[in-house]
């Protein structure tokens, strides 16, 4: 009989009664956020963008840190930025005491470092061997008239740069006889002086038009010299003067 009591009490599968007025059930909580999708590729990316700015911004930093700290070093000392007179004008005892030697001597510190001007040095000698060599053409069959024209067109371009090359080392030492210190000066701090040093560099390797260009300066150069100019009036007796008719015949106006 007890156990029938506690059924009759409790049903089951009966809805169980409503609450008393007053009391309610608390909310369920609220379901979780969507987990959202990671995208390794586009933050990978972002860290790169960020590092490159980064190192930019550094890289800017040095170069302005490098131009202020070069700006100083100007600034404690001026010999990085002017000249040496010396330098510009030639050594004056020498030329006091008849050592003049040519114009790339007199003025060799306008060419930059000692190599450099070892270097023209050299180039001046290789090529005054190479003027002295005298190859032997062998034919080993008959040249055809298509051949024989390319063949002289050659042999007269290189027999234009070596003449260049000659008269180059002529004027060269002409100037460099010269006494009159206004002329060379005014010469060596002109603009056109910048042709002679190309020239110099390299004689015989220079375009035709620069050929041009040397000649028209040395002769207007030459020019503005006084009539009774010793240097000049040995040169134009001497048989270097031929080669100076030469220049002016194939570049002179």
């Amino acid at each position: 009989m007890g156990e029938d009591e506690k059924t009759q009490d409790n049903p089951q599968g009966m809805p169980l009664p409503p609450l008393p007025p007053g009391i309610s059930l608390p909310l369920p909580p609220p379901p979780p956020p969507p987990v959202e999708e990671v995208n390794l590729d586009e933050d990978l990316e972002i860290l790169e963008n960020i590092e490159e700015t980064q190192i930019e911004e550094v890289e800017y930093s040095q170069s302005t840190d490098f131009q202020s700290h070069w700006e100083k070093r100007k600034a404690s000392d001026p010999n990085l930025s002017v000249g040496n007179r010396e330098s510009m004008y030639g050594h004056i005892d020498r030329i006091a005491t008849g050592e003049v030697g040519t114009l790339l001597d007199r003025f060799s510190n306008r060419f930059g470092s000692e190599l450099d001007r070892e270097i023209i040095v050299l180039r001046k000698k290789q090529q005054q061997e190479m003027r002295e060599i005298k190859p032997t053409v062998e034919l080993i069959q008959a040249p055809t008239e298509e051949y024989e024209e390319e063949l002289e067109e050659e042999l007269e371009e290189i027999s234009s740069d070596e003449d260049f090359a000659e008269f180059f080392s002529v004027i060269n030492n002409l100037l460099g006889d010269i006494t009159d210190e206004d002329v060379i000066k005014n010469f060596i701090a002109s603009d056109s002086f910048s042709l002679f040093e190309e020239v110099g560099a390299s004689p015989g390797s220079v375009s035709e038009e620069q050929k041009g260009d040397f000649f028209r300066l040395i002769n207007q150069v030459l020019g503005d010299l006084p009539d009774d100019n010793e240097s000049v009036e040995a040169f134009i007796g001497s048989s270097d003067f031929s080669i100076f008719v030469k220049m002016g015949e194939l570049y002179g106006e």
